[in-house]
């Protein structure tokens, strides 16, 4: 009898149910891999698409990697220079980093954030406000 909790499991944006809006623009986000529904995962994952021009100010309270899979998104760290990445390369964000962020076209991106408590507590401290669930703020490109 096998594990359905061990099971491989491919997930794609069809996969995303809920979409959450982040603040008043063209930024939305989906967690596909998080406690609710993958108790034992060691990870929060999940899509975002953030519309050309799109701009956030965020802080990390946890460690996360952004996937591009479309699009050009820069990162400007708070201390340091911005960085670009493009479909098929990833963004590193380390635990209590601040940055701004833009996205230089219409972006899609996979996100993963570590440790998924630390994560799902950032959530819920937002008290449902998908922008502040994020850490974000959004502000003009």
């Amino acid at each position: 009898m096998s594990d359905s909790r061990m099971s491989v499991r491919k997930l794609t944006t069809r996969d995303a149910e809920n979409w959450a809006k982040v603040g008043d623009g063209e930024i939305f986000v989906s967690d596909i891999v998080d406690q609710a529904t993958a108790p034992d995962a060691k990870m929060t994952v999940g899509f975002a698409r953030v519309g050309k021009g799109e701009a956030l100010d965020i802080s990390f309270p946890y460690d996360e990697v952004l996937i591009l899979t479309k699009g050009s998104y820069t990162v400007r760290p708070e201390h340091g220079e911005a960085v670009t990445a493009r479909s098929g390369e990833v963004l590193y964000l380390p635990v209590g980093s601040s940055s701004s962020s833009h996205a230089e076209e219409e972006t899609e991106m996979v996100y993963v954030a570590n440790p998924p408590s630390v994560y799902a507590d950032h959530v819920a401290a937002s008290h449902g406000s998908p922008d502040e669930a994020r850490g974000g703020r959004p502000r003009a490109a």
